[in-house]
């Protein structure tokens, strides 16, 4: 089904055939049920398809949309559910009749193309009528007989061929969708195996916008889903570096290959090791991760301790500003959004440089290694807070030019990379101020942090 625009007269008869299945007795009541006119059975039994039809003829597009998706609920209705969705979820955005020949063809790679899946149970997914003739027209040979004599016993069909025979080419956006993520299931393939096939597909999808994400976890495998291409940056977070606390922390790569990462002394940092979702980080999660990494505390004093671990890497930092928003978002926040609250990380390594500044003298090769603040959330939106202090552009006392475009370059290149920047003045935050070594956040400086993420976090789905 290549376009979302269909007849409306298809969707009333896409209606009538869905309720075909009720049987002619109960036909009547169930329409009615469905805020159809009452009929007799009699006229039912004529015809149930004219019976449904001639009650929704006059009906418009919005109306029909409703009792389309009531139908749905009231029975099982495959097909219907596959054509709304198709002229609602998927009606704006469409993969191409092109890019789904190209995906076909690029899928006669795979051998076996549902790796440890049987082949039926995987072609099953498009929902093909394995009853219906065969597509080499021998005589009551039926689609599932062909494809078992010529893709499972013998290799005449290839696999972009199998599954045109089993309607790739004509089923729903939906059901294309969910075949593309069977394929990448762990049940079919894990490991470098998934990871490459969703590059390749990744390459053909974007052309219509579109690309396969990590949305969660099985087993620490990930799941694929298709979504929009992604708003902010691509790819997924792969090293989450970040608390440091006072000294620069002592990294080493524990496989090189596998891009796995260590820390000398654990208190210099700590290394978020999962898979961050589609949907973004959340408190909850870290809370969790935070829990299993500590001999299974409870949830709440895992809460408990890794705020405390965050807020002291806050504190390290110095900047009344970034404890200022640190300690007033999750304050502030947590009652209000509960486990939706997505993590406020302090500390943050984007680049990392094994020498140290001193040991670079005046040729630094990384302008900004460190985040104070940094968001992850829905649909690759990474959002960098920064507080600006006096070092941001001058040296000493004195301004310096060459600090503040330094500063602007690298904003430029985070910026043109997918990054969300808001930047601080350190001024904005006059009122909080030490006070027995401890920081005391003012009245002025909670109000402007608080105003700043209730009107952030709506721009990115995370309504309060």
């Amino acid at each position: 089904m290549s376009s979302a625009k269909i007849p409306i007269d298809q969707l009333r008869w896409a209606i009538a055939d869905a309720l075909h299945a009720v049987s002619a007795n109960d036909l009547p009541q169930v329409c009615v049920r469905l805020g159809l006119e009452s009929g007799d059975v009699n006229e039912s039994f004529r015809s149930k398809r004219k019976y449904v039809y001639n009650r929704i003829s006059n009906s418009d597009f919005p109306s029909l949309l409703t009792l389309a998706q009531s139908v749905i609920d009231e029975i099982s209705a495959e097909t219907l559910a596959d054509l709304l969705a198709d002229i609602t979820v998927h009606a704006e955005h469409r993969v191409t009749d092109f890019t789904r020949r190209s995906l076909l063809g690029a899928l006669d790679g795979l051998e076996p193309l549902f790796g440890g899946l049987p082949a039926m149970d995987g072609l099953a997914i498009l929902a093909p009528n394995w009853e219906q003739a065969g597509p080499s027209g021998v005589l009551f040979k039926t689609l599932r007989d062909d494809v078992a004599q010529h893709y499972l016993r013998n290799p005449d069909y290839s696999n972009s061929e199998v599954l045109e025979h089993c309607g790739a080419l004509t089923c729903s956006q939906g059901r294309f969708f969910a075949l593309l993520e069977q394929l990448l299931h762990p049940i079919c393939r894990t490991g470098q195996a998934q990871a490459h096939l969703a590059e390749m597909l990744n390459a053909l999808l974007l052309a219509d916008g579109f690309m396969v994400v990590p949305a969660e976890e099985v087993s620490r495998h990930p799941l694929y889903r298709v979504r929009r291409a992604m708003a902010g940056v691509s790819g997924t977070p792969k090293n989450l570096i970040f608390a440091a606390i006072n000294a620069k922390p002592d990294l080493y790569l524990l496989d090189a290959i596998n891009n796995d990462i260590g820390i000398r002394n654990a208190s210099d940092a700590l290394i978020y090791d999962r898979l961050i979702p589609e949907a973004g980080l959340t408190w909850m999660a870290m809370a969790n991760w935070w829990r299993d990494s500590n001999n299974q505390l409870d949830l709440v004093e895992a809460k408990r301790q890794l705020y405390r671990r965050l807020a002291e890497s806050v504190r390290g930092a110095k900047s009344p500003g970034e404890y200022a928003l640190f300690t007033t978002y999750y304050t502030e926040l947590v009652p209000l959004l509960g486990e939706r609250l997505p993590a406020l990380i302090p500390q943050v390594y984007l680049h990392y440089d094994p020498k140290t500044a001193s040991q670079r003298g005046s040729n630094p090769v990384l302008a900004r290694q460190r985040m104070d603040l940094l968001l992850l959330l829905d649909r690759g939106a990474r959002i960098v807070i920064e507080v600006d202090g006096m070092h941001h552009f001058a040296d000493g006392r004195s301004a310096s030019p060459a600090k503040y475009a330094e500063m602007a370059a690298e904003d430029r290149r985070l910026r043109l990379h997918g990054y969300e920047v808001y930047r601080f003045g350190a001024a904005e935050f006059g009122d909080t101020e030490m006070v027995d070594g401890r920081f005391k956040v003012g009245e002025r400086s909670a109000r402007t942090a608080l105003e700043f993420f209730q009107a952030l976090l709506p721009k990115h789905g995370v309504q309060f």
